[in-house]
């Protein structure tokens, strides 16, 4: 595994997750306008992660996954799949 540094904003793990979260939204049909309010959040909430210009903690990634009317340990195991496509190269054996 890759050395981790101290932040993990700029890295591949979040770019995954990031677009993850997005992608859910947009399957859903929920604008960043509905859910900031489902979240009860600013419009510029969901922005700066959907930017990168900051992190989410587990309890956000929950009411995130629930706003979205996704579950979230299933939401977090898609996550994981796509981390670990990210760690072995298409060419490597399992």
């Amino acid at each position: 595994m890759a050395k981790s540094s101290i932040s993990s904003l700029n890295s591949p793990e979040n770019d995954e997750l990031v677009a993850l979260l997005r992608e859910v939204r947009k399957e859903k049909g929920v604008s960043q306008e509905d859910l900031s309010e489902r979240l009860g959040e600013s419009v510029n909430f969901i922005l700066k992660i959907e930017k990168q210009g900051r992190r989410i903690d587990v309890v956000e990634f929950t009411r995130l996954a629930h706003a979205l009317g996704v579950d979230a340990s299933e939401l977090y195991t898609q996550f994981l799949a796509r981390i670990k496509a990210i760690e072995r190269p298409s060419n490597q054996s399992p």
